[in-house]
């Protein structure tokens, strides 16, 4: 019973020991170097045996009962230099001459040696081998508890103070038991603080990695909106520019035009057949710079977000029939048949801006006739969405379009999606490849360098014509297979998109 009671009091005292270093390697030691920490973990350790043997208790006068051992097994498992555990028990032994200066002690103090050297070594052992930390420290501690009552019975007989059989029977037998249980629930204790403090060390690693970081985003965010205000104002000052340009471009460019259409025209017949064919070549070409310099003033508006978007009532059967009239003479011209489709049930009136609907389906007409040599151009109008059309039936009654027995709920269940009309410019000409119906809506892309040198143009129109589009509340599709045509949609609702802010 005196023996528990000692080793209990060691097994507290070393517990507790072993608390306030994980507070202070957690809190004071935390920012201090490798080397410091590593110092201080051997001081503790042989301060730990030093303090257990001053809390043993003396047995047959010389005799010291302690668990001065137990930092040494701690050592043997978790000290990552080997050579060190030899000095850690050279250093409690060392202890062992400050309680009691005798003979007894010196032989005391060279076995906690001898045993800090066979702790080097099952170190340096263990390494090698690939086992369970349960089942290093099981070995660990049954070794070094047999050493250590070895030395402990071979001290005893040399000093006389009692023999190997007197000694089992009156200390060792009831020590050793008590002792390896003590030190094998120590080791489990030290181990649950050794992990929390690889814990500690891995949460504090990634709170200075995850603080980096944060300094690096915080950085690179304030470098992007460093660059998007730079780029918004360069882009301010292009959209400004090309504004400007545009129209100081155009005042001398209509004076060019209207002089030629003079001598084009001739009517007084005071100039020859040449200078009226030369007049007419810059008259045409007058126009296509006025063209794309119209197209680059529109272009810088809507980046800009300058571009006036009005809704009010048009007419779709005026504004397709007027489109049909202006074109005509162009596919009289080309040979080639341009053909009007308007669906029934296209609505009478839209609530839309007519002057850009106008000019988006003027930017896919002319491509449409530019790129089609042979064949058929076709304009179709239909509506998209809402709810089905009910015209009057035979004798009065309503008759539903389009009705499907197996598919029809009652209206009040079915979600009425906006209705939109779609204005389909269909063409027989050249097509796109699929790679590139992408990058032709992007500003001055065309399909190839070969379509330019061609067909001619600026690769403006469908860009333009996109975001009017866009404006309007609607979209613009494409569908093309090259060599056999292409058809762009334009998709705008019958009403004008609610505005929120």
């Amino acid at each position: 019973m005196m023996f528990a009671k000692v080793f209990f009091a060691n097994l507290s005292l070393l517990i507790a020991l072993a608390y306030l270093f994980n507070l202070g390697y957690k809190y004071i030691f935390q920012h201090a170097s490798v080397r410091v920490k590593y110092a201080l973990t051997v001081a503790v350790f042989i301060i730990a045996g030093w303090l257990t043997m001053v809390f043993g208790s003396k047995m047959a006068g010389t005799a010291l009962v302690d668990m001065r051992f137990v930092p040494l097994i701690i050592a043997i498992l978790v000290m990552p230099n080997p050579y060190w555990i030899a000095f850690i028990g050279v250093g409690i032994g060392a202890g062992r001459l400050f309680i009691d200066y005798d003979p007894h002690s010196w032989m005391a103090a060279l076995s906690m040696g001898v045993i800090g050297l066979v702790g080097t070594a099952l170190n340096i052992w263990l390494r090698k081998l690939r086992w369970r930390f349960i089942w290093k420290s099981a070995l660990v501690v049954v070794v070094v508890n047999l050493l250590y009552s070895i030395n402990s019975t071979v001290i005893m007989c040399v000093s006389d103070t009692m023999d190997a059989y007197e000694y089992w029977r009156e200390i060792g037998g009831y020590a050793l038991p008590i002792r390896m249980v003590f030190s094998g629930l120590l080791v489990f204790i030290i181990r649950d603080f050794q992990k929390e403090q690889i814990r500690v060390d891995e949460l504090r690693t990634m709170n200075m990695l995850l603080r980096r970081q944060t300094r690096e985003l915080r950085q690179a965010k304030r470098e992007v909106e460093e660059k998007a205000r730079e780029l918004l104002l360069a882009s301010k000052y292009k959209s400004e520019f090309l504004a400007n340009m545009s129209h100081e471009l155009k005042t001398p460019l209509n004076s060019i035009i209207l002089l030629s259409q003079f001598i084009r025209d001739n009517d007084d017949e005071r100039y020859e057949g040449d200078e009226v064919r030369y007049a007419d070549l810059i008259h045409g070409a007058g126009n296509d710079l006025l063209q794309l310099i119209n197209d680059i003033l529109d272009l810088s508006k809507v980046e800009a977000g300058k571009m006036d978007i009005v809704f009010e009532p048009v007419s779709s059967h005026d504004l397709v029939q007027m489109l049909h009239q202006q074109f005509m003479p162009i596919a009289d011209q080309n040979k080639v048949s341009f053909e009007l489709d308007i669906a029934p049930n296209v609505p009478a009136s839209l609530q839309t801006d007519a002057l850009r609907v106008n000019q988006i389906l003027r930017n896919l007409l002319v491509n449409a006739f530019k790129f089609t040599e042979e064949g058929t151009v076709r304009l179709a109008v239909r509506l998209e969405g809402g709810a089905p059309s009910i015209e009057p039936g035979p004798q009065g009654r309503r008759r539903i379009l389009n009705w499907n027995p197996a598919t029809w709920v009652r209206p009040a269940a079915r979600p009425i999606a906006p209705q939109r009309v779609a204005f389909t410019v269909h063409d027989t000409g050249i097509g796109i490849e699929p790679e590139k119906q992408k990058v032709i809506f992007e500003a001055f892309q065309q399909e190839d360098g070969a379509i330019n040198r061609k067909y001619g143009g600026t690769g403006l129109g469908l860009s333009i014509s996109l975001q009017l589009a866009r404006l309007l509340g609607g979209t613009l599709t494409l569908k093309s297979e090259k060599g056999k045509g292409s058809s762009f949609t334009l998709h705008i609702p019958v009403r004008p998109p609610v505005q929120t802010d």
